[in-house]
């Protein structure tokens, strides 16, 4: 009779460790909220390395994003807003006033950005989002250092959010972890020939995986945004609203709802987008070359 209870009790201590009932599993995902106000970013001071899911809320009256991008060695958010930032106000006014042509923006960098200045590495991110919305991205954090969260939308009469707040330093530690990104209902490719993914969807939540295939001329990796289009949507605004380059811009109001989406993110690299999306027209569209790098698609009951 001792026997049996020995050996019951040992089939129960077996089926408790197996089952992780005494050790819980380590978390498999690493999920951080981001907050976007006018002109706020709330977000951790820092984080593992590892998979990143940004479950981004934007509580402004105006869209948002949230770039991530690690800092040449030695530079700290106030390196950046002092050597940086305010660059980029001189370089608008003069593309506003004609004194400066988009052919001049490479040398005008040169001349006043330091080496360093513009050496960020681009992680990924959270992508434009209407006001009162909620999103998810999940993007891999694969090196540890000194990052920032920008939005660099410009507010109504024309001011970089960056330089009215939206700018935040995050440390990245190194960590040894078993995040895993999640499991994708659809896969949508970024090349220099534009974006290929499903035209045609069901509604209800999915989770698009988002592959950047090829680079761009520039210092920026191309990005991929989520739109909801309406019958009066005209694309051609659309797409000159999302290059900043131009005067107006990435200028509220935005032109359409957006959704979210995955930030900068380098060829051969990817993430995620996970979305709940209503019977209508939308459209993928990036912040680099719109007009060639954009998929309208359906969501069909």
């Amino acid at each position: 009779m001792r026997i049996c209870r020995i050996t019951r009790c040992r089939c129960i201590l077996l089926f408790f460790l197996f089952t992780g009932c005494f050790f819980p599993a380590a978390a498999k995902t690493n999920v951080v909220d981001i907050v976007t106000t006018e002109y706020r970013i709330e977000a951790p001071a820092t984080l593992p390395t590892g998979w990143t899911t940004f479950m981004f809320t934007n509580k402004g009256a105006q869209a948002h994003f949230v770039v991530m991008y690690r800092l040449a060695e030695g530079k700290t958010i106030d390196d950046q807003l002092k050597h940086v930032a305010p660059v980029f106000e001189p370089l608008m006014q003069g593309l506003r006033s004609g004194e400066l042509t988009k052919a001049d923006i490479g040398p005008f960098f040169e001349e006043h950005v330091p080496d360093w200045g513009l050496q960020m590495t681009w992680a990924g991110g959270a992508g434009l989002l209407a006001a009162g919305r909620s999103t998810q991205a999940t993007f891999l954090l694969d090196e540890p250092g000194t990052y920032l969260v920008e939005c660099y939308v410009k507010a109504p009469d024309g001011s970089w959010h960056t330089l009215m707040g939206m700018l935040q330093q995050i440390t990245v530690k190194a960590a040894q972890n078993n995040y895993v990104p999640p499991e994708a209902d659809y896969t949508v490719t970024v090349s220099n020939q534009g974006v290929s993914g499903p035209q045609a969807l069901p509604p209800g939540t999915h989770t698009f995986r988002i592959e950047m295939q090829d680079t761009p001329k520039g210092f920026m990796p191309y990005d991929l945004n989520l739109a909801k289009l309406t019958s009066s949507t005209d694309l051609d605004k659309v797409f000159f609203w999302m290059d900043w380059t131009n005067v107006g811009g990435l200028r509220a109001p935005a032109p359409v709802t957006f959704l979210g989406g995955l930030e900068h993110t380098y060829a051969g690299k990817y993430g995620f987008v996970t979305v709940d999306l209503e019977p209508g027209r939308y459209l993928w569209v990036s912040e680099i070359n719109a007009a060639t790098v954009n998929l309208p698609f359906e969501v069909k009951q």
